[in-house]
């Protein structure tokens, strides 16, 4: 059954995108079963849980239980041995393979849903553990000790050798293609691994970088909160950076929290010290950033979104604080535990699943913010011991939806100071940036009676569209006449009369957010090799133009260039072989790369043969003076074709002249041969002739 991700947007907020994937889920509780907990006779049983469902612990029966997410029902559960209750453990799974990962002792055990039982269990040794599976592939990955480890899902036997990483790591997460990203903060990287192989680490950041991974709509996003920036890559292999907005770097030391997946490409930021929410849209590059008020105290988890809302978990009241982005305001908070406890969040197959660990209570969601309440401890759900009825979808019954009656704004306190005849101050400023401009959305006062709305402050050289907002809205503006090199905050001021004169009242500042999104990609790549060095041209890309364009390259040689214009002379690269070439367009706001990847091979040059004179010189098949002679070249004066330059063996001629003597070989073709000639017999431009004469020759590969 194909379920919705995100919906539609209005103008400056994320827009619609979709994709349901299998993931790693987080529990925490212990299960082990047993034919002491089942009976016996118990083997032949086949138990078909829904498939749209998740497994949820349930600690105060000791159970595990997995509930079906269309009807919020219970259809299995499992029971946890006393000797492993209090332990926390992990559960994850894709589709029909369920891992469990205990996180004291590094116990990973696999359970057969169909039965209701463990089939294997294997120890791993390291408390934390973290074990990510997706598209038949599994792997371990120890934070602590930094090894990460190919298994097999099945048997839990181990695949290839482990590498390992300079610890600590973060959080690992799988895409869409197979491929486990892995941050490793100590080294600014994030690290992929194919196939139970390392490949080339990303750069994300400098060394001791905080680094946190999302996987949003099937591809890797890196927030690196210590630079508040974030790095999209793409399925091609190219990336998008985007800076975050000034909340982001205001999170201190904690930094932000990310989920750890996202059904769509909008990935929710929180930033809990600095009281900011930032809404990442990994396609665009366009972050929508919203000051919330902060609650002081109140421990929050990682923000989830679903939908157009952004589900925040407020441990401290045991409940969701709902924001909604399509109408800019708090929703009423949905009740989880209703005490301070862990929450156990997260989006899976269209849903979202918020559980108590320690308590009877969980509940799911729906894209639409339907909610229905999970009773953890139904007693008629099968465990393995015999066979009861599938709870199945009612077409009339939405399941309990109990919303806590708490004001739509959970975080919006009385003000003190406000006469019950004047309006509140405006809330929710939210700044979206565009290209060349900034939307501007706010909810409205309460109370009293406005005359409108107006941007207080607004910075010399910014024009707002409209001037003034009436009290009947729409609530927007549009602020054109930025620099993309500067970030600006905004107030709203709502205007009213109060005793025959005018008076104001201000919102609370925006985040800083800067009037423009990271250009385009470049087009059309194109490296070429010259005598002068590889050539790379490209094409501006589409809308507004980059501030300028920033060259890398990796192969036989690497480094980095800056330039403005469309085309690039990479003066020292000049060494034949395969090079992948990457192009970024830039601006203050992020960059966006084109890549090329392609062999280049220096341009043949002619030369005449010198110092041969009545003699002959020599061709051989390797840059030596003993391998197999290829030709032979008599006197002086013939011109010889030269492909390329390589170091050998070193030779010296008898004359026992040091000019006669070296290591450096060109590569020449005569009269349709090609092999290897001392370097002094051939009249190419660099003197003294024992060193390279690169970009005009290339070095061979």
């Amino acid at each position: 059954m194909s379920r919705n991700g995100l919906r539609g947007f209005p103008r400056g907020g994320p827009i619609r995108d979709r994709l349901t994937v299998q993931v790693a889920i987080g529990l925490f509780g212990a299960l082990v079963v047993g034919a002491t907990v089942f009976g016996v006779g118990v083997a032949g049983a086949t138990y078909e849980l829904s498939d749209i469902g998740a497994w949820l612990t349930a600690k105060r029966k000791g159970t595990l239980v997995h509930a079906n997410g269309l009807v919020g029902r219970i259809d299995g559960k499992a029971g946890l041995a006393a000797s492993m209750r209090g332990h926390d453990v992990r559960v994850v799974q894709d589709g029909g393979t369920v891992l469990i990962v205990d996180l004291q002792t590094g116990v990973v055990s696999r359970l057969d849903p169909s039965q209701l039982k463990v089939e294997q269990s294997r120890g791993f040794g390291a408390a934390g553990l973290q074990v990510v599976i997706g598209r038949g592939g599994a792997y371990t990955v120890d934070p602590v000790g930094g090894a990460v480890q190919r298994i097999d899902p099945m048997t839990l036997a181990a695949i290839g050798s482990p590498v390992t990483l300079p610890p600590p790591l973060g959080a690992a997460g799988m895409d869409a293609t197979g491929t486990l990203w892995v941050p490793a903060p100590q080294n600014g990287q994030v690290v992929p691994f194919r196939d139970g192989g390392q490949a080339p680490p990303v750069p994300v950041g400098r060394p001791g970088d905080r680094l946190s991974l999302t996987i949003a709509a099937g591809a890797p996003v890196v927030v690196n909160s210590t630079a508040a920036n974030a790095t999209v890559i793409k399925a091609s292999g190219d990336h998008l950076q985007v800076a975050l907005p000034s909340g982001v770097r205001e999170s201190g030391r904690a930094g932000v929290l990310a989920p750890p997946l996202t059904e769509g490409a909008v990935v929710p930021l929180l930033a809990a010290e600095s009281g900011s929410l930032v809404m990442l849209h990994t396609g665009t590059g366009a972050p929508t950033a919203v000051r919330l008020k902060r609650v002081g105290g109140h421990r929050f988890g990682a923000p989830h979104m679903l939908g157009s809302k952004v589900y925040l978990p407020d441990e401290t009241v045991g409940a969701l604080l709902v924001y909604n982005a399509e109408t800019n305001g708090f929703e009423q908070r949905i009740p989880v535990s209703g005490r301070p406890s862990r929450l156990e969040v997260f989006v899976k197959d269209g849903l979202l699943w918020a559980n108590d660990p320690d308590g009877a209570r969980a509940v799911v969601l729906d894209d639409r913010g339907a909610a229905k309440e999970v009773r953890k401890y139904e007693e008629e759900a099968p465990d393995g011991r015999s066979r009861s009825p599938l709870p199945v979808p009612s077409p009339t019954h939405d399941g309990p939806d109990r919303p806590e009656p708490h004001p739509t704004d959970p975080r919006r306190p009385n003000d003190p100071r406000r006469s019950p005849n004047e309006p509140s101050a405006p809330e929710g400023v939210v700044v979206s940036p565009g290209n060349g401009e900034m939307t501007i959305r706010f909810r409205p006062s309460v109370g009293g009676r406005p005359t409108g709305y107006v941007l207080a402050g607004l910075p010399a050289g910014l024009v707002a569209s409209p001037s003034r907002v009436p009290p009947g809205g729409p609530y927007v503006f549009r602020v054109t006449g930025g620099d993309c090199d500067r970030s600006y905050r905004f107030t709203v001021a709502v205007r009213y009369e109060v005793a025959g004169r005018s008076a104001q009242r201000a919102s609370e500042p925006s985040d800083q957010v800067r009037p423009c999104t990271p250009p385009g990609a470049p087009g059309g790549v194109v490296g070429t090799a010259t005598s002068q060095g590889a050539k790379v041209t490209w094409q501006a890309p589409a809308g507004a133009a980059p501030d300028g364009y920033t060259v890398s390259w990796s192969g036989t040689k690497s480094g980095s260039l800056d330039v403005t214009g469309t085309s690039a002379v990479l003066s020292d690269v000049w060494k034949n072989g395969s090079y992948t070439i990457k192009v970024t367009a830039r601006n203050a706001a992020g960059g966006r790369e084109a890549s090329w990847s392609g062999t280049l091979t220096g341009p043949a040059q002619s030369y005449a043969i010198r110092h041969n004179g009545k003699s002959y010189a020599n061709m051989r098949a390797a840059p030596d003076s003993t391998s197999t002679m290829v030709h032979q070249v008599f006197d002086n004066g013939h011109t010889l074709v030269v492909h390329c330059q390589k170091k050998g063996a070193y030779y010296a001629n008898d004359n026992g002249k040091p000019y006669f003597a070296g290591d450096l070989y060109d590569l020449v073709e005569y009269e349709g041969k090609r092999g290897y000639m001392i370097g002094y017999l051939v009249s190419t431009p660099k003197e003294p002739w024992q060193e390279y004469a690169g970009p005009s020759l290339w070095e061979c590969a």
